[in-house]
């Protein structure tokens, strides 16, 4: 059965940038920076004469004039004014105003709350950590191709709009996944202050995003999406493409194709990079802005952010009323509601704290169980830990004693963030849970 990249060698021919085969329909959907009528066209140019067991169907990007690919919104097009107050400085940050790197123009500060799952995933910084909190937005936004180092600092507003480094600092690069030629992601993440951001997106509804869409992207085509962006604000288009190559110009990086993304229509202008986007009925999370024409707006599928980044994207910042999932990403109630509106809830955690009156603290933030888990077997488990201060912390699990250094490497909002691997060994009457008694706390020297 063929499929897109069988028909990408038509993105080497003449003003041709994008393409995608829909096989429900067996068409051939080209996009073209500009269209000509066949009699300018050369034979090798003409995809009509180039592809003989499907139909073809031209889309003029709106270019008039020859390209080798979409623009990247915040490096290769001009960024107009920002619409409204989405260049002021808001704190708590919201999803939708003008932010980006302290080295660049102006870009849109994307999807949060987003929770590192795998730093094996991407490319992140030393200090990230599982389960860490981080805000999203493009590749090119956060990290400048590629070329940006580590703890480079995130301003809101842009610099374009007025923002100032270190006045106007929201947190730092702390991880992404590389640009290159087959990629599927435009995407970074920063570090935050939970205190100073917000689940929220500017201008839409305050229960958006009902849900995280991460499959059944076909049913997208025809559907309207609607973004939130620094330049144009909200806006909404239809979905054309939902599998898509496409050519992109990156400016200094060159041009590079981009594998399975959403076209819809035009939404957007320079400095929209980094949109988050959303069905528009039912307010799901679908796809993260990038790049565009005057006709089209190019978007990365959400699931493959998640999946590429190595980071789970929630619906509400962890502990305010669930687990931070929002459900199971399908809109109909998932794990953790019952389908009629009745939440449940599944006991994880039930612990005694120990203050400390006259010294640092050691306090478990979480303990989860690693790879497959067998009754009467022994498993690998991640207990991350906060300290209110630099030291030696230890840790007593099952009998087990672990120790650890907190240094100014694992600083995180004035606190110390270190996740400590352990041996746990698995009852034999283990049903759905288990208990395990942890202890722990600094290392006392004489």
């Amino acid at each position: 059965m063929p499929c897109t990249k069988d028909f990408e060698h038509l993105l080497e021919r003449k003003n041709v940038i994008g393409v995608e085969y829909d096989e429900e329909t067996n068409t051939v959907t080209v996009y073209v920076s500009q269209k000509l009528p066949d009699s300018e066209l050369a034979d090798e140019d003409n995809v009509k004469k180039l592809v003989t067991d499907a139909d073809v169907k031209v889309e003029d990007s709106g270019f008039d004039e020859e390209r080798d690919g979409f623009d990247a919104l915040s490096l290769t097009v001009e960024i107009p004014e920002a619409e409204t107050d989405r260049k002021d400085r808001h704190r708590p940050v919201v999803g939708g105003v003008s932010e980006i790197n302290a080295k660049s123009t102006a870009a849109t500060a994307g999807p949060y709350p987003a929770r590192i799952t795998d730093t094996s995933s991407g490319k992140w910084s030393d200090d990230a950590t599982e389960g860490d909190l981080v805000r999203l937005s493009n590749n090119h936004v956060y990290a400048r191709v590629n070329k940006a180092e580590f703890g480079e600092p995130i301003i809101q507003p842009s610099p374009r709009d007025g923002g100032k480094h270190p006045d106007d600092e929201t947190g730092t690069l702390q991880g992404y996944v590389p640009v290159e030629v087959g990629s599927t992601v435009d995407v970074a993440a920063r570090s935050v202050s939970v205190e100073r951001e917000s689940p929220e997106y500017h201008e839409l509804d305050d229960s958006w995003p009902t849900a995280v869409r991460r499959e059944d992207y076909r049913s997208l085509k025809g559907e309207t999406v609607r973004k939130t962006g620094r330049t144009t604000g909200v806006t909404s288009a239809d979905v054309s493409a939902v599998g898509a190559s496409v050519r992109v110009n990156f400016g200094d990086a060159g041009t590079l194709t981009l594998r399975d993304q959403l076209i819809a229509g035009q939404m957007s202008k320079g400095g929209d990079s980094g949109s988050p986007v959303f069905h528009d009925g039912s307010g799901e999370l679908v796809g993260l802005l990038f790049a565009g024409s005057k006709r089209q707006t190019i978007l990365n599928k959400i699931g493959n952010v998640e999946s590429q980044l190595g980071v789970e994207l929630l619906t509400e910042e962890p502990g305010d009323g669930d687990d931070g999932n929002g459900g199971d990403g399908d809109g109909d109630g998932g794990e953790g509601d019952d389908g009629d509106g009745t939440r449940t809830y599944r006991e994880t955690l039930d612990t005694t704290v120990t203050v400390s009156m006259d010294g640092p603290e050691l306090s478990l933030e979480s303990f989860s169980m690693q790879g497959d888990i067998s009754p009467g077997e022994e498993a690998e488990a991640t207990a991350t830990v906060t300290g209110t201060d630099t030291g030696t912390g230890w840790l007593n699990v099952q009998g087990e004693q672990y120790t650890f250094e907190l240094t100014d490497e694992h600083a995180d909002s004035g606190r110390y963030v270190r996740s400590v691997t352990v041996r746990v060994v698995v009852p034999e009457s283990a049903g759905d849970s288990f208990e395990v008694h942890v202890e722990g706390g600094y290392v006392v020297k004489a």
